[in-house]
Order: C-alpha cells, then sequence, then structure tokens
C-alpha cells in the first residue's frame, strides 16, 4: 500500500488536482471493515452515494455505505444495494425514470443502465492515500484539463481510447458501475444529483477506472506527449507568434515609427 500512497502523492502533484482520488471497493458481508470509518447512521441519518463521494474526496473521511444507509433510490438500484421482489433492478430503474419525468414514457423501453452485478454488503469509499485494501475502482474528479491528461496516460498505455458514458442521471451507474462491469475506464458528466445533493462543481467532470489500470495510466501520464513538451499540467499555451493588432493601430504605428 506504500507504493500506491506514493504514486498517488505524486499523481496530485503532477495533475494538481483539487480533490482527493476515492478507492472504491464492494464488500461482503463479514468482510473486514477498516478502523475510523464514517457511516451516515453514525450521525443519524442517511446520504446518497455521491454524498458519501464528497466525504470521501473532499474531507478525506473513509465511507461505509449499506442499504440501511442509502438514501438514494435511483443509486441504490443500480449499484444494488436494493433490489424488488418482482422485477429487475433495470425495470423498477426505468419505470422510476419515466415517473419522476426523466424518461418520455414512449421511450421507456429503450433506457440504457448498467446495473452492478456483485452481491456484497458495503460499499466502502476510501481517499486513495488512505486505502486499506486493494479496491476494485479508483474514481477521479477534475476539470476537463485534468481529465484529459488521465486519458494522456490510459492511452499511452493501452493505444486504446476512453469511453464517455453520460445521461444526466443517475450517473453513479457510469462512474461507479460501468467501469467494473467493463473492466475499463469511462469519463462522465456528473449529473443533477451530483450537483444538487453533493456540491459537485460546475466544472467537474469523473474519470474512473478499475483499479488495475490504476498503475499503467499513472507510468502513462508522465510519459505521454513528453517528447513534444506537452506531458505537464497545466497546459503551457504557445506563445512564440506575432500577434496581429486591428488596422486602427496603423497610423499611430506609422507615426511612431513602428512596424505591425
Amino acid at each position: 500500500m506504500e507504493k500506491i500512497k506514493k504514486a498517488t502523492e505524486e499523481l496530485m502533484s503532477l495533475l494538481k488536482l483539487k480533490t482527493q482520488p476515492v478507492a472504491l471497493s464492494y464488500l461482503p458481508q463479514g468482510a473486514e471493515i477498516p478502523s475510523k470509518v464514517r457511516r451516515p447512521r453514525d450521525r443519524k441519518m442517511k446520504a446518497t452515494l455521491c454524498q458519501a463521494m464528497t466525504w470521501a474526496r473532499v474531507y478525506g473521511w473513509r465511507v461505509a455505505m449499506e442499504r440501511e444507509d442509502n438514501l438514494c433510490i435511483p443509486g441504490g438500484l443500480a449499484l444494488n444495494l436494493l433490489q424488488s421482489d418482482k422485477l429487475s433492478n433495470h425495470e423498477v430503474l426505468s419505470r422510476y425514470m419515466v415517473e419522476v419525468g426523466w424518461v418520455s414514457p414512449e421511450k421507456a423501453g429503450e433506457q440504457e443502465w448498467y446495473i452492478m452485478d456483485l452481491e456484497y454488503q458495503t460499499l466502502l469509499l476510501e481517499p486513495l492515500p488512505k486505502i486499506t485494501r486493494e479496491p476494485h475502482l479508483v474514481v477521479f474528479y477534475g476539470d476537463p484539463s485534468q481529465i484529459v491528461k488521465l486519458i494522456h496516460g490510459y492511452a499511452y498505455s493501452t493505444g486504446r481510447s476512453v469511453e464517455a458514458r453520460t445521461s444526466g442521471r443517475v450517473a453513479c451507474s457510469d462512474y461507479l458501475v460501468a467501469p467494473h462491469l467493463l473492466q475499463a475506464p469511462v469519463v462522465t458528466l456528473p449529473g443533477t444529483g451530483d450537483r444538487v445533493f453533493s456540491a459537485t462543481q460546475d466544472h467537474e467532470m469523473v474519470f474512473s477506472l478499475p483499479f488495475t489500470l490504476l498503475g499503467p495510466t499513472l507510468e502513462g501520464l508522465k510519459k505521454a506527449g513528453a517528447q513534444v513538451g506537452s506531458n505537464r499540467y497545466p497546459f503551457a499555451p504557445y506563445m512564440l507568434h506575432q500577434v496581429k493588432f486591428p488596422p486602427i493601430y496603423n497610423e499611430l504605428a506609422r507615426q511612431l515609427g513602428v512596424e505591425l
């Protein structure tokens, strides 16, 4: 784990991330929960999954979410924290999106959702520098320039592109479920719930990938674009050009002996 912590420090330095990457683990019943974990029930409350993500990435808390902690019905269905006795989670979620007005009734059957296929009890969120186990996923929040650097790193090491997946609704299906099912990174635009309930900022995007791809992505991040001097963040604008002024400046320049 020390190697991961050191790599995280290097990553934070390279990308100047404003919030910490979050490691996500799906723990089965009976799995050991690390000490000093926060649960919404400890505060006599329930929380959304995106709130838990904010607690982890902004506050630096380890957070454990189980069925009784979760307040978000769509997210709970997508992550398989909730189950219906009669219908599949996909069917229930699709029906719910029509009922609350996010999908037209005519398109009810065309909805696409990633639904977690694991049976588990606890969703553990840990800031990457504080991980106590090898997680399933790592989730990054950043601005478009920071996210594209992560994409550069993955593409350098694998030769592959990164899928952008978003519908503006139930974004946790895209960044907490899809990377696990696809075993590939996903870029997501956080949806309404993230922005209303968990203080996700207007400029933030999400890059989420399986933990097994973190090492190659970080190595690629350091090398991608190095030969042309574009491997650093922030991007350095090219300024070695002569600007052109509007014609109205020409007469003044002539009087002063300046050639524009």
